[in-house]
């Protein structure tokens, strides 16, 4: 939560993120039900912040 508080302005709408979590892979990705402004807004820093990783999670 605090990646996207950082991102976003307080009053967006946050139910409107969608991930998807593998957790034998323990990764975790923006689903495409997350709208693409959203999406492409948090996808540059997302993998590196969340999974430590610069791999694309994009789905």
């Amino acid at each position: 939560m605090r990646f996207l508080l950082s991102r976003f302005d307080v009053d967006t709408d946050f139910t409107s993120f969608y991930f998807d979590v593998n957790v034998d892979k323990q990764w975790v990705s923006i689903s495409d039900k997350t709208p693409k402004e959203y999406a492409l807004k948090i996808s540059t820093d997302f993998d590196q912040a969340i999974n430590g990783s610069s791999f694309s999670s994009v789905a």
